[in-house]
């Protein structure tokens, strides 16, 4: 797979098993969870990201998103996104990288591949209404909110579209 890369930014093809500790800390973090997954989700063990991340990956792309450390000039991890037509799921799991701008250029490169791929569209298929963070940053991509659910547990959530041209015509 590819790695997807602007200037300081990268997303880079997910690894299982060597990528399950990375991710472990930004899955017991109750901001990730509470905006990701809803309030009073448990925090995750080793063996749900696990499972999480191979489902994930059965239908679509899984990237660890890294940002290059000017210092030591190495790639630091600090979260993870999915390319999916049916939905793009994007955590910054370290929050000294959290409202930093890094979400709309991780978002970018996500569309751009999908583009390369020849989708027609995508779709965030779940923002929680109280998740306002992540609703501007989709519709500042350009995706529309076309609809709205409620998961299990009664909480009000949207759904984003985003109509691809494609990048052959």
């Amino acid at each position: 797979m590819v790695i997807l890369q602007r200037y300081s930014l990268r997303l880079r093809p997910l690894q299982i098993p060597n990528d399950i500790s990375l991710a472990l800390p930004w899955y017991q973090d109750p901001e990730v969870l509470y905006y990701s997954e809803g309030e009073g989700t448990e925090p995750y063990t080793a063996e749900t990201i696990e499972r999480m991340y191979r489902w994930l990956s059965r239908e679509g792309y899984v990237f660890i998103i890294e940002v290059l450390h000017m210092s030591s000039n190495d790639w630091l991890p600090i979260g993870d996104a999915t390319l999916r037509q049916d939905m793009l799921p994007l955590i910054i799991g370290d929050p000294s990288y959290r409202s930093a701008g890094l979400g709309i250029q991780v978002l970018h490169l996500l569309i751009e591949h999908a583009q390369t791929l020849a989708w027609p569209l995508l779709t965030a298929h779940k923002i929680y209404s109280y998740n306002v963070r992540s609703q501007r940053l989709f519709e500042k991509a350009g995706f529309v909110r076309v609809g709205e659910g409620t998961d299990d547990h009664g909480r009000l959530f949207f759904q984003y579209k985003l109509d691809l041209p494609s990048r052959h015509a």
